[in-house]
């Protein structure tokens, strides 16, 4: 490596190492010196044994003259102890503040990554590349970024107390220093080349991990049980799973054993080098160059500076990988201060939403998602949105609705162009795949509005405006009930009566702009047929943009858009189209036959919409 590579990487890892600090400073920075100073103390406790334990070897042994000194050894050996028990206690009490922290600086790692992941485009949720990078930074900030202040700190105070041996030797037998010194530098080089090449293995194994992630909640759990079981699928996912740890598995004794013999080579070196220090220091003393209770005290504080030595090159090993990942972690957190945005107040109205020639791809995505599609939106209009499986529809309302933005085209409201931002603030969705928290029926609701969650009136509208009201009455607890059987006290609803709640959701926010995507799916046909039938009441003075299967659904909607691979095929109301005699009526002819067992004739370019 060059020497300008050499003084990049130097100039990264001390920034590095600046940062973790910081994060436990940040986190409790009167800890963070409580913590420091007993570090401290510690180190200097180790050489304040090794100088009165020379106390006690020269009182028994005597020091110069020959003459033993009893009551000076019983002293000395008195301090010893005291310092002993100071330093154990010293330990303990260290202990117990790195404890809590760790946690602390673990909070405050982890709500850096998830206010980050908070802020990230949503279309960086479609790159795998984006979940390997939250993966190591929450590893990061779980793992790393609690023990990095300690290891710093186990560094500072193990460098320490080598300083005190150190000088201590000085003192006693200057010449074993260079001894000591070559003996740790083979250790030392084999754990920084192990700490670089090792956490290029965890990068290279993060997509497997994630597998093995995914795989570990199939099998564990709750709602995929059922599925699992009725298809006889747990030993399929569990032989998967099993796979990933192999992989993983076989790339770690790999890699140990790339390094084994490597490390063996550098300890044994290391070990010729002491013992050669022993073996001058037995010489000196035969020779007469050192007394007996100098060489037995400069052996001891030999064996300590081997020791922390050996524990130095251990904290470089471990902390190679930590270090990699806080580099990880602050990239991902570098443009984050505090929390997530707080939501931007829901706006009550607009005159008229345009959206022209919007376009959007996915990334890797074979084909444009979206293409050059024009709308316009109108409060109190009801617009369907129609198309076979993969057509654009889910994606168009995600465009219109602020989630995504436009790789081309432009989004008006009022005639202005419209950031995404006022784009959220405009609209409420009702997704297919809707969430089911696993918390109170309340805030279920209340959740489609944070800033009203205890806006207790409108909580209970919204509820009987989705036909939820009912369903509440018979939980026991009503509102405040608990949803998620796997929570103590916890129920759960059916998939049509979670369709309910989410609904209800929906009709909490107020805002102008409506998209119901497939809202039925999971209602029984009597309670499908009395939302269509009531849609323009439930919804009155908000536009809507429905997107169903079903035409008995989308019927009565004041324009329908029939989209194709992303295009805009067919527009019109429901008369327009049938007399068109296009793939809307095509496809509207053969979903009545189903239902009227009649057989239609159908070209065969002709596909279900």
């Amino acid at each position: 490596m060059t020497i300008e590579g050499r003084r990049r990487r130097f100039t990264e890892m001390r920034q590095l190492l600046t940062f973790g600090v910081v994060l436990g400073w940040r986190a409790d920075r009167r800890r963070v010196m409580i913590v420091l100073l007993l570090q401290l103390g510690q180190a200097l406790g180790v050489g304040g044994m090794l100088l009165a334990g020379r106390g006690v070897a020269d009182g028994l042994l005597g020091s110069g003259h020959g003459r033993t000194d009893v009551s000076r050894a019983a002293v000395s050996a008195v301090v010893v102890m005291a310092l002993a028990f100071v330093n154990s206690t010293v330990n303990i009490v260290g202990l117990t503040q790195q404890s809590v922290l760790r946690v602390a600086i673990e909070r405050d790692a982890v709500e850096a990554v998830t206010s980050a992941t908070a802020r990230t485009d949503l279309l960086e949720f479609e790159r795998p590349g984006f979940h390997d990078r939250v993966r190591l930074a929450l590893t990061a900030a779980q793992i790393h970024a609690p023990n990095l202040p300690f290891t710093v700190l186990t560094v500072t105070r193990t460098t320490l107390t080598l300083a005190t041996v150190l000088i201590a030797l000085i003192a006693m037998a200057w010449w074993l220093l260079p001894l000591l010194l070559v003996a740790a530098l083979p250790s030392i080089r084999v754990a920084l080349l192990q700490q670089r090449a090792h956490f290029d293995l965890q990068r290279q194994l993060t997509e497997n991990q994630r597998t093995a992630g995914y795989l570990t909640q199939l099998l564990t759990g709750r709602d995929e049980a059922k599925e699992l079981r009725a298809f006889g699928l747990s030993r399929a996912f569990f032989d998967r799973l099993a796979a990933c740890y192999d992989r993983t598995l076989n790339a770690e004794v790999a890699f140990r054993h790339r390094f084994l013999w490597k490390e063996i080579r550098a300890r044994l070196a290391g070990q010729v080098m002491a013992a050669a220090a022993v073996g001058g220091l037995l010489v000196a003393t035969v020779a007469g160059v050192v007394d007996a209770p100098t060489a037995l005290t400069a052996l001891g504080g030999l064996l300590i500076g081997v020791q922390q030595g050996i524990m130095i090159t251990s904290v470089l090993r471990s902390s190679g990988d930590s270090l990699r990942y806080l580099r990880e972690l602050r990239r991902f957190t570098a443009e984050v201060s505090g929390p997530p945005a707080p939501p931007v107040a829901t706006r009550r109205s607009f005159g008229v939403l345009i959206a022209r020639n919007l376009s959007f791809a996915y990334p890797g995505g074979a084909r444009t998602a979206v293409a050059d599609v024009s709308l316009d939106l109108r409060p109190g209009e009801v617009v369907a949105l129609v198309g076979e499986n993969g057509s654009g529809k889910t994606t168009l309302t995600k465009l219109l609705t602020g989630l995504y933005s436009p790789a081309s085209g432009e989004l008006l409201v009022d005639g202005r162009p419209a950031p995404a931002a006022e784009l959220r603030a405009l609209s409420t969705v009702l997704f297919q795949d809707y969430l089911r928290y696993k918390l109170s029926v309340a805030e279920n609701i209340a959740l489609g509005d944070p800033a009203f969650l205890g806006d207790r009136g409108r909580l209970l509208e919204a509820a009987r405006r989705a036909g939820a009201a009912r369903i509440v009455a018979d939980l026991p607890g009503g509102y405040d009930a608990q949803l998620g059987a796997e929570f103590t006290g916890g129920t759960d609803l059916s998939l049509g009566q979670w369709q309910r709640i989410a609904l209800a959701r929906a009709f909490f926010r107020q805002a102008p702009l409506v998209v119901l995507d497939e809202p039925t799916a999971a209602m029984d046909p009597r309670a499908e047929a009395d939302l269509f039938a009531r849609i323009r009441e439930l919804f009155a003075e908000r536009a809507v943009v429905l997107i169903s299967h079903r035409f008995s659904s989308v019927r009565s909607a004041d324009r329908i858009l029939v989209l194709r691979r992303g295009r805009v095929v067919e527009t019109g109301t429901h008369d327009e189209l049938m007399a068109a005699d296009g793939l809307y009526a095509e496809s509207f002819r053969l979903q009545a036959a189903a239902y009227l067992d009649e057989p239609v004739s159908r070209p065969p370019s002709a596909r279900p919409v």
